[in-house]
């Protein structure tokens, strides 16, 4: 039986340091750091995996505004995601400079084993950890439910990024056809799902919840004791069917276009 449940430090933790898993091995991929801040650039296109966080109280405007200058030079899409506990100036200085306040992002967790997630699996999907030859697969299904180019899907695919201990893709076929897809990064304590897509005419048949089981899963096995990822509130019902918990809910802000 379960005792012990990370909190929302343990959860940020996790969350943040499985970021910085996703940017390992990636050419030009930078973080930067003051108190209370942390940026970080992966070069990958999508506001998921670029950004600055705000993380306690010590976070000041004028370190917030540095950070958000260096990562608007980058020319890749990123966001801030700020800790309730980050003074409301910080979201002042970034509003300065040309953010907005868009909505929330729910940091979700759950401490519950491999085992439990086994009736979350679609009986027709047949689910696998990524081959080479699947990375044209896990392309069409990025590229269906998100919109992702070709291009973009091949840096999320990076062979170099790939061979990083603990990253892996999971994909999902029904009838050969692949339907669903999610990314797992294994840091410490922690697995961080990412990316989790299912194509448009395939959604509401529980594929999605069914992927985000098997990469939780495969994280626990390789010796996570807690999974870890960013929500929209629209989705937070999706996963704590799948036993996650809201930890916290960041305040998030976009650049101007």
């Amino acid at each position: 039986m379960q005792t012990w449940a990370p909190n929302a430090d343990d959860a940020t933790v996790g969350m943040l340091a499985a970021c910085e898993g996703v940017a390992r091995g990636r050419t030009g991929a930078w973080r930067d750091s003051r108190p209370g801040l942390l940026a970080l650039m992966t070069t990958l296109p999508g506001r998921p995996y670029n950004g600055l966080s705000g993380l306690d109280a010590t976070a000041a405007p004028e370190d917030a505004t540095a950070l958000a200058n260096d990562l608007a030079a980058s020319g890749v899409s990123w966001c801030a995601r700020l800790r309730p506990s980050v003074p409301d100036d910080v979201d002042a200085a970034l509003r300065d400079v040309g953010l907005f306040a868009e909505d929330e992002a729910l940091l979700m967790a759950t401490p519950l084993a491999a085992s439990d997630f086994e009736n979350h699996e679609a009986l027709e999907l047949d689910l696998s950890t990524r081959r080479a030859e699947d990375d044209r697969a896990i392309a069409t299904v990025l590229g269906a439910a998100f919109g992702t180019l070709p291009s973009s899907a091949a840096r999320l695919l990076d062979p170099a990024h790939l061979k990083s201990e603990g990253t892996e893709w999971h994909l999902g076929k029904v009838d050969g056809v692949p339907v669903t897809c999610a990314m797992s990064v294994v840091v410490g304590d922690a697995v961080g799902i990412f990316a989790v897509a299912t194509v448009p005419e395939a959604r509401g048949k529980g594929y999605g919840s069914a992927v985000t089981s098997r990469a939780l899963a495969h994280g626990f096995a390789a010796g996570a004791t807690f999974g870890v990822l960013t929500a929209s509130p629209e989705v937070q019902g999706v996963y704590e069917r799948l036993g996650f918990t809201v930890m916290e809910r960041w305040r998030r802000l976009l650049p101007s276009l």
